[in-house]
């Protein structure tokens, strides 16, 4: 996993949180995490990117530091509404979202959340995520 970190947020706490949060067959991959004025999102690009040097998976996520609290996902469209308290919840929920449709497009028949359509599914992602920012609440994650 290569890391590359352009916000206020520490890049060690960044690695560990990504290596907690990562599906069990997901590897080499690069992550990019970058200041954001237009909201928080990110993307996975399963089979790299034009503007990336390598053909390796890429994921980017975009931060905006300006958030205020509580900060709402929106609901519909597949997506399962959430509620994040902190930017350091965001960018976890952020990271395992993007990180389990890496995982999706390696394990095209494995098991998905109760609702998933599909082997790309929003809702599987975000469940994925939310069961990791929850553990993250309760103390289980070192990150």
């Amino acid at each position: 996993m290569r890391l590359k970190n352009y916000t206020p947020l520490d890049t060690e706490w960044l690695r560990t949180a990504v290596r907690e949060v990562k599906p069990a067959n997901v590897t080499r991959f690069d992550i990019s995490i970058k200041n954001s004025s237009n909201g928080n999102k990110g993307k996975a690009y399963r089979n790299g990117c034009s503007y990336h040097a390598t053909a390796a998976p890429l994921v980017t996520i975009g931060l905006n530091m300006k958030t205020r609290f509580p900060y709402c996902t929106f609901k519909g469209s597949g997506y399962l509404g959430v509620s994040l308290y902190t930017i350091k919840e965001i960018a976890l929920f952020i990271i395992a979202h993007e990180l389990r449709h890496l995982w999706q497009a390696k394990v095209k028949h494995g098991w998905r959340v109760w609702g998933a359509r599909g082997q790309f599914s929003e809702r599987d992602a975000d469940a994925y995520a939310l069961q990791a920012v929850r553990k993250y609440r309760r103390g289980e994650l070192s990150a």
